[in-house]
């Protein structure tokens, strides 16, 4: 978001509006001192770092054979340069584990290409993974197993493994969301549960394992290829063999969101390290736009070789997805977030308020802005339009008043006021850019399902957000300031 450019210049004339209304009687001065001096706190709900946002609208750094890390203890070439939790230390949050059971009876090992090329007891590597998310209780971990152990086996270590770390609650339990009836869970309840350990199998159907569930990769997920030629570049997104159709928006018989893998590696080179800073780069950032245009949405999860290698300054898998996940945020309610119906600016915050052009000032220019309860059909005072300036406002906005005046920040004598300044209406500058009436308009998702579209407003002068004044919510007349934006 743009935060800088044109400081305010008030001009003879508003400098003399300025003048009357500092020169009003001193009962009005102390009340609008008042008004623009009382601290306002912009204060949401504690929905951490997702938001509202459920499983299957977020996106994780995925890595391909996070097990098989090095050439020393095999002749075969690995997949990762770090060990499983120096992963998930650096943003991992998606493993792919290739479970084998060599002796048929346990325990179960992590191997690659075959039961013969073994490099560690899988309990080993879940123990890594819970004691990453015992330390960091916001975090959720998703496990992929390319399994050829059996089920009992496989069952018996991680009930053994969770059981021992007192964590068997931690595994993921469809049943108790009922996914397939009702969606994906939002990541916060998931939190706030506990259960942040998803673990996904292909060998069979879903199955019980202590409190969760061992979740078949097929009956939830869709996958694009994973080769493309030795020495090739990654394009476009065909679908995975096992896979239903990378168009397919909720799985059948069902109402739950099909997640989607989107596989970055080609498994077809000798020495995969050879192309993974070339498909992690721009070609990453391209091959998620081609699938984008075949599944309409972005992947769940980004599934890479050496997942911190990369040919393109600034770009890796990480950053990448950092920035899916900036637009997969479902925004809370917030006193800086506002869904405009027509002409009407409704805050999503507290119940039924509305921004609306408060009392003219006694000279006759300009008023407050204040909040009252929305009101249908629209009066003329509730009514707002975010419309371009006269002159060359680089892409901001005015925030006109149905009277012709602008959403406006005190202008302080220059200098930048602070968390709850109370905002004014005031005539629209029409001969320089003043920072002060400019808005940067910020769309933004909201509600459960990201479908609602609401905005933020910052100020070109101040790179503070329109917001309304939580304290004052429930007064007939509450405020309308400026504070701190949103985090993400």
């Amino acid at each position: 978001m743009r935060t800088s450019g044109a400081v305010p210049r008030p001009g003879s004339g508003r400098r003399a509006r300025l003048l009357r209304l500092f020169a009003l009687p001193v009962l009005p001065l102390l009340v609008l001192a008042s008004m623009l001096t009382a601290p306002t706190v912009a204060v949401a709900a504690d929905t951490g770092k997702y938001g509202h946002a459920r499983y299957d609208q977020w996106s994780w750094v995925t890595s391909h054979n996070a097990f098989a890390t090095n050439w020393t203890q095999m002749p075969l070439p690995p997949n990762q340069s770090q060990s499983i939790k120096d992963q998930l230390d650096g943003g991992v949050r998606a493993l792919m584990l290739d479970t084998y059971d060599p002796n048929g009876s346990g325990p179960v090992r992590l191997c690659h290409t075959s039961r013969f090329a073994c490099y560690d007891d899988f309990k080993a590597a879940l123990l890594t993974i819970v004691n990453f998310l015992q330390k960091n209780p916001q975090e959720v971990v998703t496990v992929f197993l390319e399994n050829y152990a059996s089920q009992s086996t496989l069952s018996r270590d991680i009930t053994t493994m969770l059981d021992a770390k007192g964590a068997g609650k931690l595994l993921f339990n469809q049943n108790k969301y009922g996914i397939f009836s009702n969606n994906w869970p939002q990541l916060r309840d998931m939190v706030a549960d506990n259960q942040r350990l998803l673990i996904f199998q292909d060998s069979w159907d879903d199955v019980a394992v202590g409190s969760g569930t061992l979740m078949n990769t097929w009956s939830h997920t869709v996958e694009n290829k994973y080769g493309y030629g030795t020495g090739n570049a990654p394009s476009g997104c065909a679908v995975r063999d096992h896979s239903q159709p990378l168009t397919t928006k909720t799985m059948p018989g069902t109402k739950m969101t099909a997640l989607f893998t989107m596989n970055q590696f080609n498994s077809d080179a000798i020495n995969p390290q050879d192309l993974a800073a070339g498909d992690n780069g721009n070609d990453l950032k391209k091959r998620i736009e081609t699938c984008r245009g075949v599944t309409d949405r972005a992947p769940n999860f980004v599934a890479v070789n050496f997942y911190q290698d990369s040919d393109t300054p600034g770009v890796t898998p990480v950053s990448v997805v950092e920035g899916l996940n900036k637009d997969a945020y479902v925004y809370p309610p917030d006193p800086a977030v506002w869904l405009v119906n027509g002409k009407q600016y409704r805050s999503t915050y507290g119940s039924n308020r509305c921004m609306v052009r408060g009392d003219e000032f006694a000279d006759g220019n300009g008023g407050m802005v204040t909040q009252r309860a929305c009101a249908d059909p629209v009066p003329s005072s509730h009514q707002w339009t975010a419309t371009k300036p006269d002159y060359d406002g680089k892409g901001y906005y005015w925030i006109k008043a149905a009277n012709g005046n602008c959403l406006t920040v005190p202008y302080n004598n220059g200098t930048p006021p602070g968390d709850g300044t109370q905002l004014f209406w005031w005539p629209c500058e029409t001969k320089w850019s003043s920072g002060s009436q400019l808005w940067n308009v910020i769309p933004v998702k909201l509600g459960a399902g990201g479908q609602d579209r609401g905005y933020y407003f910052v100020n070109q002068w101040t790179g503070k957000c329109l917001t309304l004044d939580p304290s004052t919510s429930t007064a007939k007349a509450g405020k309308v300031t400026q504070a701190s934006c949103p985090s993400h």
